[in-house]
């Protein structure tokens, strides 16, 4: 049975108006289901080129941005695991935003360390919960080409565990965590 040639005209799937469309569509989504969140790039610092990490981390910038939180009936993950290091909380979550409002927000050479696309290692705020998460994956291939295209990225993070990074943003509510989180460290060491 031959493709319809109404969608299909031999040029691969859709034109390019109804691939704009179905983008427009998925942005509009984003902002009517979605949440307005803070996207923090990292900063490298002094980066282990060995173990490929960098303790001294900065986040100097921050975009407000819509992402659509996938999973809605709580947090994924391990949740509570004791070890012989403590009890460890694990929350995972996917938040969902759209390619072209990536680019047209946060998108830059400067702040990015891979261009074009969300970073492992970056933070998301999601003032809503008063909550920081780390992109721990970037699934840029779900949902698979529909239109022949790829609309959206998939952010699978867990919640940020703060180990004395910078937050130097500018928003006064992100960078109190930090001085919230060293008075913590302090009190928990006495």
């Amino acid at each position: 049975m031959p493709v319809n040639h109404y969608f299909q005209g031999g040029n691969g799937i859709g034109n390019q108006n109804e691939k704009r469309l179905y983008e427009d569509l998925i942005v509009e989504g984003l902002k009517i289901y979605g949440h307005d969140v803070y996207y923090l790039p990292r900063t490298l610092v002094n980066r282990d080129l060995i173990l490929g990490e960098d303790t001294t981390s900065r986040f100097d910038d921050s975009w407000m941005v819509e992402m659509y939180v996938e999973s809605t009936e709580g947090f994924a993950g391990q949740q509570e695991i004791v070890s012989k290091f403590g009890l460890e909380i694990r929350e995972d979550t996917t938040f969902m935003i759209s390619k072209k409002r990536f680019n047209q927000a946060v998108d830059n050479k400067a702040t990015l360390i891979a261009e074009g696309r969300p970073n492992e290692g970056d933070i998301i705020y999601l003032p809503l919960m008063n909550s920081f998460f780390e992109i721990q994956f970037v699934q840029d291939q779900e949902p698979f080409f529909q239109l022949g295209q790829l609309p959206v990225y998939k952010l699978v993070c867990t919640r940020w565990e703060y180990s004395s990074e910078e937050l130097n943003t500018g928003v006064g509510t992100i960078d109190s965590a930090e001085d919230l989180s060293l008075i913590h460290n302090w009190r928990s060491r006495r």
